[in-house]
């Protein structure tokens, strides 16, 4: 009897341990590595419905619009363009020229413009567009193009033949040379022109008097042009 009763207290004492260390175990996990996760998922929610609230609170306050040049030459002659364009939800813009505002705009009932732009200098122009929401809150600015002005005629200067010369050969070669990036027509026909403005054609005589027109036109669209004679006598 004394010895059941010995082995119960052993078994009860036992027990009373296991769970004292099971206690105190689940109380330092929560104390340490549990509060560290409990922290982190906090955290973690926290963030992720803050991100969510800014991104909804952007896509509420960044209104949907453009402004776009859609016409624009790439050179002219002329120290005055058309720049035309489109835009939504804009309604007023305003044109710069070389780094300055030159020029503002408000459009009414329209979703699309067109403006005269002067005072180009001569060489490269950067023309762009920047544009105001309807709203006030946003502004948008267009791609950036470059404009070349050129006034002046290209030069020509024909090497051979010489005007009024005679020959006896059914054929000739002519010579000569112009700008840079300028095209070259001899009666109308289109002669290479290398990247130094050298140009050079063999040119089919008829009988008697040949008038030759040699036609320059640069980028811009200027143009300039020689008629020289030569007489062909078999």
């Amino acid at each position: 009897m004394r010895r059941l009763e010995k082995q119960q207290r052993k078994k009860f004492v036992i027990s009373i341990i296991l769970f004292t260390f099971l206690l105190l175990s689940t109380f330092y996990f929560i104390l340490t590595i549990g509060m560290r996760v409990l922290l982190s998922t906090s955290v973690f929610i926290a963030h992720f419905f803050t991100k969510n609230t800014e991104i909804k609170q952007t896509k509420n306050n960044d209104i949907y619009s453009f402004v776009n040049i859609d016409s624009i030459p790439s050179a002219t002659n002329s120290a005055n363009i058309i720049v035309s364009g489109s835009v939504f939800n804009i309604n007023h813009i305003t044109f710069y020229l070389n780094g300055k505002k030159i020029k503002e705009v408000t459009l009414k009932s329209s979703d699309n413009f067109s403006e005269e732009i002067d005072n180009l200098k001569e060489g490269d122009n950067e023309i762009f567009v920047r544009g105001k929401t309807i709203d006030g809150k946003t502004i948008k600015e267009s791609k950036k193009f470059n404009v070349f002005y050129k006034k002046n005629k290209p030069k020509i200067e024909i090497k051979e033949p010489v005007d009024g010369d005679k020959t006896s050969q059914p054929e000739i070669t002519i010579k000569g040379s112009t700008e840079k990036e300028t095209f070259i027509k001899i009666n109308d026909l289109p002669i290479v022109v290398d990247a130094l403005g050298n140009f050079e054609t063999v040119f089919r005589l008829k009988e008697g008097e040949n008038k030759i027109k040699i036609v320059a036109e640069d980028q811009a669209g200027n143009q300039n042009e020689k008629i020289i004679t030569v007489f062909y006598q078999p």
